[in-house]
């Protein structure tokens, strides 16, 4: 019994170690993708990478059909 209960609190242990592990990961994954949203918008606002990146500012008030 008092096997099976250590064996347990060790599973448990490298449970919690696992998990914190995986959620500092994602903390820094999570992070990252935030500070290239914040690069990629303050890019956006330059005229000459807005219209490098995307064509809708060449189409805006041209009909298309």
């Amino acid at each position: 019994m008092l096997k099976k209960w250590f064996f347990r609190k060790k599973n448990t242990d490298a449970m919690i170690k696992l998990t914190d592990e995986v959620s500092a990961v994602l903390r820094k994954i999570i992070i990252m993708l935030v500070i290239l949203l914040v690069c990629s918008q303050a890019a956006l606002q330059n005229h000459a990478v807005r219209q490098w990146l995307t064509g809708v500012d060449q189409r805006e008030g041209v009909r298309l059909n």
